[in-house]
């Protein structure tokens, strides 16, 4: 299995709708807020739109009061959409520093209101995701950890669809090697309790290569990208290509244009010329590494509608 992750102001439904046609087969929403959608903000329920080609599409959900969780959850089964994702995870200075996504694992008991309240308003699959640790006390390693062991031993009562973790700290969300024994160890653990339940891993590309090897190595039942798919949404096709055949193809810029040309128009279909600037950042993860990517950029980071994008893709 392949998924995407939540990724702000990236996974909306253009993205999404991308994603799956180079062969992802389970998309996420942007992270969207359990506190938001319990009072009915607008702009949070466009976020929990899709098309129907996008599905299964799994709503992802953070936010550290409990009792906001069971009506959110209720308006996403409501929505059609095929499963809600707990956030456990996020290490963002928005959501963590006040006290949320991963330093939700500092009060097990917190979290295990959140899995009750989500696991008994809803019927549709509930997963979770969290990284392989954080320190008990901010800022202070010498007070030991908390870990994946100690959530998913938290967890273990309830009804757990699936779970994604992320190889690294909340201390170094981003940067250096994952700790690939402890995603190995960590889906041990769950497996023991969840023996029907897909274990993916996060956080761990390197190469197409490196990512079958991680799974082996691991025994993950697959891997869910994040930023390594910025720019290169066929990553889906390849890894699945080379676990079946052993081997993958680059993709040829005609196709990359093609890719960039109709990611163009699904974002305009669904955000209009308000939301089109966001295809600007698209761009340039497109272009990235190409030898003239910094003139494109300056024409790039002015287009305000698909025309404008066809008319440079068409003059590369």
């Amino acid at each position: 299995m392949i998924t995407t992750t939540p990724m702000a102001g990236i996974t909306d439904s253009a993205w999404r709708q991308i994603c799956k046609l180079w062969g992802a087969d389970v998309v996420h929403t942007e992270f969207v807020s359990a506190d938001a959608l319990y009072y009915e903000s607008e702009k949070t329920l466009k976020m929990i739109q899709y098309e129907p080609m996008e599905q299964p599409v799994v709503v992802q959900l953070f936010g550290k009061r409990p009792e906001m969780y069971a009506k959110a959850a209720k308006m996403i089964e409501v929505s059609g959409a095929a499963g809600i994702d707990i956030n456990f995870g996020c290490p963002a200075k928005k959501v963590a520093g006040h006290g949320g996504g991963i330093c939700m694992l500092r009060d097990m008991d917190t979290v295990k209101k959140i899995i009750f309240e989500v696991t008994n308003a809803v019927k549709i699959p509930v997963s979770v995701k969290t990284r392989i640790g954080l320190n008990k006390v901010q800022g202070n390693p010498d007070k030991g950890q908390i870990t994946v062991f100690d959530f998913i031993e938290a967890i273990k009562e309830f009804k757990i669809a699936a779970m994604i973790v992320h190889g690294r700290s909340y201390e170094l969300p981003f940067t250096g090697p994952v700790n690939l024994t402890a995603l190995k160890e960590a889906g041990e653990k769950f497996k023991e309790y969840f023996p029907n339940s897909p274990y993916l891993i996060n956080g761990s590309f390197q190469t197409v290569q490196s990512v079958i090897d991680d799974i082996k190595y691991t025994k993950a039942d697959g891997v869910a990208l994040s930023r390594a798919l910025y720019g290169r949404p066929w990553l889906f096709k390849q890894i699945k290509d080379y676990i079946e055949t052993g081997k993958y193809q680059e993709v040829d810029w005609e196709v990359i244009k093609d890719t960039i040309i109709k990611h163009a128009h699904l974002l305009w279909a669904s955000k209009g010329e308000k939301g089109f600037r966001e295809m600007r950042k698209h761009l340039l993860f497109y272009v990235k590494g190409r030898p003239d990517a910094v003139k494109l950029r300056q024409q790039l980071v002015a287009v305000d509608n698909p025309k404008d994008v066809e008319k440079i893709m068409k003059n590369i």
